[in-house]
């Protein structure tokens, strides 16, 4: 009788502790809509992420007037640099920036400058400076006069940099534009439009590498489609080629649109289907053998968004996601098994009472290495200010 009741004590208090909210601080007062991160090694993080312009205004629906905004840590968190800004002055804006690294510690970022003309810009991409902690310029693989460059997506591994983003030309469908470099980042091939349908409208595109080194992008779309592509590079020096595109989750949800995210980790593959900048239906599917077989869609919540999903080196799961059920708004994190049942959860943000004023993101970033956890998430009851949180399992 003794035991038992120690053991429900014990099962009370861990209970108790995982409902506690971790401890936070503020990397950003500025209005945030986008963060991406990366750790190029063992105790450097690296965080990016889009916020407005001082002259945008609040009630502002368009994504226009914002800059990007990073942020250097040498020390896991404990302690962050000054802000530096990536932009150009009197453009339309500078935003989606999307961030990798290398085995060798290098890190690059990617960004879309938006010119004057809401159809000319440039993809630019970024090398870190650890020396001087910023920023520099490495290339522009990309700029037209014609068209709207968006959503850029970048992975590297050696001397290759891959670059995935959409095309928006003025009168015709947008396509899925595709890079590669092989001297890190200083010249590139010659865009590559990536094929996955007739009358498929692409959105929000994302990448990663396999085991192998293999490229492997997801792709969402908009305008009735709703599904979530998946595409593999073939292995392959001499010619720029792609596998016929997959289905990973298919419509009919009814929305407009569905956007995902790709995360890898060896052989193991994730991505997330939610609608892009509003509170709906997210889901997950995973792989386990290099995306040959993709699980059911697993659903998260019924009104969520800024799902970040990773697998772990053991072979687990692990989500990041905004909640905004019951007109309320909360950030939550959960671990699953190879089982895919749920074994761990945390709050990383109380619920609040919340009410959808403004344009919302697309992208938060959960980090694991090794036991510790980093979260960038954005706190939309406080002027969608982004916060920091980590800790240690």
């Amino acid at each position: 009788m003794k035991f038992k009741i120690l053991l429900l004590i014990g099962l009370f208090c861990f209970n108790y502790i995982l409902s506690q909210t971790i401890p936070s601080v503020a990397l950003n007062n500025v209005r945030t809509f986008e963060v991406t991160a990366c750790k190029p090694s063992k105790n450097t993080i690296i965080a990016a992420w889009m916020e407005k312009r001082p002259n945008r205004t609040d009630n502002d629906e368009s994504a226009a007037n914002t800059s990007v905004a990073y942020k250097f840590s040498n020390d896991n968190g404990n302690h962050w640099n000054e802000k530096a800004l990536i932009d150009i002055p009197d453009t339309f804006g500078t935003g989606n920036p999307y961030l990798t690294t290398t085995a060798d510690g290098k890190a690059y970022l990617a960004v879309m400058h938006i010119g004057n003309n809401f159809y000319e810009g440039n993809i630019s991409v970024y090398e870190f400076n650890f020396d001087k902690k910023i920023f520099e310029l490495k290339s522009v693989p990309f700029k037209s006069d014609s068209m709207l460059l968006d959503k850029p997506a970048i992975a590297a591994f050696g001397n290759e940099i891959h670059l995935v983003y959409t095309a928006y030309p003025k009168a015709n469908k947008n396509s899925l534009k595709y890079q590669m470099s092989l001297d890190k980042g200083k010249s590139w091939s010659e865009p590559v439009t990536i094929q996955i349908g007739d009358n498929v409208s692409h959105l929000g595109a994302s990448i990663a590498l396999l085991k192998n080194n293999q490229v492997i992008i997801s792709c969402g779309t908009y305008s009735g489609n709703d599904n979530i592509y998946l595409i593999k590079k073939k292995v392959s020096l001499d010619s720029i080629a792609f596998e016929k595109p997959v289905i990973i989750k298919k419509g009919p949800d009814n929305r407009n649109a569905v956007m995902s995210e790709l995360s890898s980790s060896n052989d193991h593959l994730v991505v997330s289907c939610q609608s892009p900048h509003q509170p709906d239906k997210v889901f997950i599917s995973y792989s386990t053998d290099q995306g040959n077989h993709w699980s059911d869609t697993s659903s998260i919540t019924q009104k969520g968004n800024l799902l970040s999903a990773h697998f772990d080196q053991q072979g687990d799961m692990h989500i990041l996601y905004s909640d905004f059920n019951d007109n309320q708004f909360s950030v939550l994190y959960k671990s699953f098994d190879q089982n895919n049942s749920v074994v761990n959860q945390k709050t990383i943000c109380e619920p609040a009472d919340f009410k959808q004023q403004e344009y919302i993101g697309a992208f938060q970033k959960l980090l694991i290495q090794d036991s510790q956890y980093y979260c960038f998430w954005i706190d939309y009851t406080n002027n969608s200010e982004l916060r920091f949180t980590k800790w240690k399992n």
